[in-house]
């Protein structure tokens, strides 16, 4: 019998921190995400944690997770995992009571989309699809060489919902990507895109926040 191959899981969180004390809020989510929270999802199985921080379009606050596959959710692991951030002493107050959308996707491009996330800056252009528009932008990916990954969304997370469409782009860039498409991207996904919410941010970690980091020469 021949083994199925896993689905690569891209576990999209997003979050808007409270804007009333938005420096401070970010500082105290800043230490308890690097300090706390990552350290529990590697326990927990994931294989990458990573965090980006918005400059255009979606919540405040893009946090991307990767996993072989759905099953890490399913793990004791993830269970021992749900216990202790339940009862976590260093859990930021404002936590409990920030929206939050809880997106997971497989990489409909496979294996090679499980290659870890570790971009300095990204653009997730959410989109609706059927079957047609999914092979179309497989197709326009493979033919032109556009570096993305596509995703689709999968069943719902144990720890919350997403209104989010069923369909992504995940683009990776040494600086900030570009607000559109490539004009030879496809009709269909061009105007698909246009009536999402996109995201563009900048990675949090290892970085300060700090103007002056964010745009090398």
């Amino acid at each position: 019998m021949t083994s199925q191959t896993p689905d690569p899981l891209i576990y999209v969180v997003e979050i808007d921190l409270p804007p009333e004390d938005g420096p401070r809020s970010l500082a105290t989510f800043s230490r308890w995400y690097a300090n706390v929270h990552a350290p529990h999802l590697y326990e927990a199985g994931f294989t990458t944690c990573t965090s980006y921080r918005a400059v255009r379009g979606g919540m405040g606050i893009v946090d991307i997770y990767q996993a072989p596959d759905w099953l890490v959710f399913a793990g004791e692991r993830f269970a021992r995992y749900r216990q202790v951030a339940a009862a976590d002493p260093h859990l930021p107050l404002f936590m409990a009571g920030i929206a939050n959308r809880r997106t997971p996707y497989v990489a409909v491009d496979g294996l090679a989309a499980a290659a870890p996330l570790a971009s300095d800056w990204i653009a997730l252009w959410r989109f609706s699809a059927g079957t047609e528009l999914f092979a179309e932008t497989q197709a326009w990916l493979a033919a032109t060489g556009f570096t993305a990954r596509l995703l689709r969304r999968t069943r719902e997370a144990p720890t919350g919902g997403s209104d989010r469409p069923n369909a992504a782009l995940l683009i990776e860039s040494r600086s900030k990507p570009l607000e559109a498409l490539p004009v030879d991207a496809p009709q269909a996904l061009r105007a698909a895109v246009v009536a999402a919410e996109p995201f563009a941010g900048y990675r949090l970690y290892p970085w300060p926040d700090d103007a002056r980091l964010m745009n090398p020469g």
